[in-house]
């Protein structure tokens, strides 16, 4: 296969990995300070309830933001920049009516789910508090996938990336200022956790604001009294996104069902499982990347009518991700006590953590070719 599209593939999958695993590294974050902040299994349980929670809407602003880079794509690769344009706009505007109803429904209604999922006592107060402060920034969090989605559609990975880095240096320091009460600000624990995460989506929506405006962007969405919000474009986003969102939603219906049993095993139990996801979620990161490499490049390709390209782009994205995931996963099995440990150092939690970890690395390599050759069907 031809060395200029495995050079292509690694060029648009590199930066949306580092950004993909800057984004874990913000859960980690959350993980490993509040995995230090006593009663550690209660602080790990209330923001594992309320990141469960709150990832059960990401399946719907990733398959919007899945629909916008594939239609993006396309327009990129036909050369049709100002419609490229125009549908960054729609897009923009659908994710932020979509979210506004999401953030309500988090900040009110969310926090009572937690007792249903077998949540109790402490759980609940700490949960509730989490919850809240994560859910009420979520506009912002959406507006910043999206404009992430239509960077990479126009192959431009790494603005996105640095976005990301400033993001993330800011959730840092937020984190450790807020939940331990450092610098004079007060001691808020998990809550404070939240609202580092929350802020920080804040912060990175600004940084794209302030790029627009000094017309940094390669492409942006445009906003003037005079644009007019068009149903057939959404209808064409929806119709790429909902199948997209729907395979992501299984997953987190999955980890839902998981997370009810889990419970009824106690805190100990689900700390464990909460840091296994923590650290699998590192290791989805390259799927994730090359999947949207796949996606962005099989769409280029189609609108510049060059199908064969478009098959190979998706095979040299598959067959790299294959070789990441199989690493991954042999870390997994052979030191997954050490994983384990950068986490917490609660022995109990350790060991059954250790154990989901060793039995999870097994399939990573398929999880990466499935991953990867999804992204590609949806360009």
């Amino acid at each position: 296969m031809d060395k200029a599209i495995y050079r292509r593939v690694i060029t648009l999958a590199l930066p949306v990995l580092v950004s993909n695993l800057l984004f874990t590294f913000q859960i980690i974050t959350d993980t490993i300070m509040l995995g230090r902040y006593p009663p550690a299994d209660i602080s790990l349980s209330a923001v594992g309830l309320g990141f469960t929670l709150y990832h059960m809407f990401f399946p719907l602003t990733m398959g919007l933001v899945t629909g916008t880079i594939a239609i993006i794509a396309r327009r990129w690769g036909e050369k049709n920049y100002d419609e490229a344009g125009r549908v960054a706009t729609d897009s923009v505007i659908t994710l932020a009516l979509i979210s506004i109803p999401i953030a309500l429904f988090g900040v009110f209604i969310a926090p009572h789910l937690i007792y249903y999922l077998g949540a109790r006592g402490m759980v609940i107060t700490e949960g509730t508090k989490y919850i809240q402060a994560i859910f009420v920034f979520y506009p912002f969090t959406a507006l910043v996938l999206v404009y992430h989605g239509i960077l990479r559609a126009a192959g431009d990975t790494k603005t996105p990336m640095y976005v990301d880095v400033i993001l993330n240096v800011y959730n840092v320091l937020m984190n450790y200022i807020l939940i331990f009460g450092k610098f004079g600000f007060p001691e808020l624990g998990v809550l404070g956790a939240g609202i580092a995460t929350g802020t920080s989506y804040v912060i990175a929506f600004a940084v794209y604001m302030l790029l627009q405006a000094g017309n940094k962007l390669i492409i942006h969405p445009v906003y003037s009294r005079n644009v007019k919000y068009r149903l057939d474009t959404i209808k064409k986003i929806f119709k790429i996104g909902i199948p997209a969102g729907i395979d992501m939603g299984m997953w987190s219906v999955s980890s839902l069902v998981f997370t009810v049993m889990i419970l009824h095993f106690g805190t100990v139990g689900y700390s464990a499982y909460q840091i296994g996801l923590r650290a699998e979620s590192v290791a989805y990161m390259p799927a994730f990347a090359f999947g949207i490499a796949a996606t962005t490049l099989s769409g280029q390709c189609l609108g510049a009518k060059k199908e064969e390209w478009a098959k190979k782009a998706v095979l040299a994205s598959t067959y790299l991700c294959l070789l990441f995931m199989t690493v991954v996963g042999a870390m997994f099995i052979l030191v997954p006590d050490y994983i384990a440990m950068v986490f917490t150092g609660d022995k109990g939690v350790v060991t059954l953590a250790a154990l989901y970890l060793l039995i999870i690395g097994f399939s990573e390599p398929a999880l990466g070719a499935f991953f990867t050759l999804s992204g590609g069907m949806r360009g």
